[in-house]
């Protein structure tokens, strides 16, 4: 069985990379930071590595200071990846391609449609119904049979609250509640996630905000909701992309529309896009697809290169 190979691994191997994906969201970070603590407490040698730094509202989960930015792949037994859409999300394609071939060790952990990650993974552990790629790592815990803790607890809640949205998007099964209920048994601290993932908005935050629900258009046609975010925007309100998060959820959250996309800039001419819906009749990652993106059905994201066209009229994305 899948689970008891991951299982072997880590009881047999004391050397562990644990990977974090490019922009990191909440699922990667805590799923990850949940792996970290319980491979140290098997006395295991076990770093983290993301290309990208951690957002401000994901700063309060423990461990977040031992992630670095760039790390040598040698030095390592086994590489763990979680919640990565892509093998380009990871930052580090190339190295783990060698990393795959000659150990056979490559562990992918994931909740999303197949991609080109799974070609050179040694091992994938993948549940496309699964809310999170915590809730999935809490199963190989189980399987483990290790005591979860208050902080592993803590940072598996906040994976399974982020990618459920607090628990709002149709994600959220009865599994994913019951998992939860366990978490908060183990001493889960709820209300340092929700303060600190929902409720901890800054004013450079809100302002930002302010200007992407004031650009609001609706595609009457395709009932689609969009929205933009510039460069310049961010230097206004004094805000970073990172103060985004959440902003297309409540987009997605108007009456009478299908999906909720955001697009905003990351640099001279390119922007990103955040897919949102919660119809089950809507497939968001088959349109990232379309743009060399991807994700999952309800949540998905792709990069483009395009210019805006931007005045009192309102915003027009225009293809390169």
């Amino acid at each position: 069985m899948l689970l008891d190979k991951i299982v072997s691994k880590i009881r047999n191997f004391q050397n562990f990379l644990l990977m974090i994906h490019e922009e990191p969201d909440g699922d990667t970070l805590a799923a990850t930071i949940a792996i970290f603590l319980v491979l140290k407490g098997l006395a295991k040698n076990t770093a983290m590595v993301c290309k990208d730094p951690v957002p401000k509202p994901f700063l309060f989960l423990p461990e977040t200071s031992e992630i670095r930015q760039d790390i040598l792949f040698g030095d390592w037994e086994v590489i763990i990846i979680v919640d990565c859409g892509d093998l380009k999300r990871t930052g580090f394609p190339e190295r783990l391609k060698k990393f795959a071939k000659y150990t056979k060790n490559l562990i992918n952990i994931d909740h999303h449609p197949k991609n080109d990650l799974w070609k050179i993974a040694n091992l994938n552990f993948i549940d496309q119904s699964a809310s999170s790629a915590s809730e999935m790592v809490w199963e190989i815990f189980q399987k483990l049979e290790i005591m979860i803790d208050k902080d592993i607890a803590t940072a598996l809640l906040t994976g399974v609250y982020t990618d459920t949205g607090g628990f709002k998007h149709s994600n959220t099964t009865p599994k994913t509640l019951k998992i939860a209920a366990e978490l908060l048994n183990s001493g889960a601290k709820l209300k340092q996630i929700t303060q600190n993932v929902t409720l901890n908005k800054s004013i450079a935050a809100m302002r930002l905000w302010g200007v992407a629900l004031s650009r609001i258009n609706k595609n009457q046609e395709l009932q689609i909701i969009s929205s933009v975010i510039t460069q310049k925007d961010l230097e206004d309100c004094g805000a970073t992309l990172a103060d985004l998060a959440g902003v297309v959820n409540l987009m997605n959250a108007i009456p009478d529309s299908k999906a909720a996309f955001l697009f905003y800039e990351i640099g001279e001419g390119l922007f990103r896009a955040s897919l949102r819906t919660e119809k089950d009749n809507v497939d968001v990652s088959e349109i990232a697809k379309l743009f060399g993106g991807g994700g999952h059905k309800k949540a998905a994201g792709f990069a483009i290169k395009a210019d805006l066209r931007l005045d009192r009229q309102g915003w027009e994305i225009i293809l390169k």
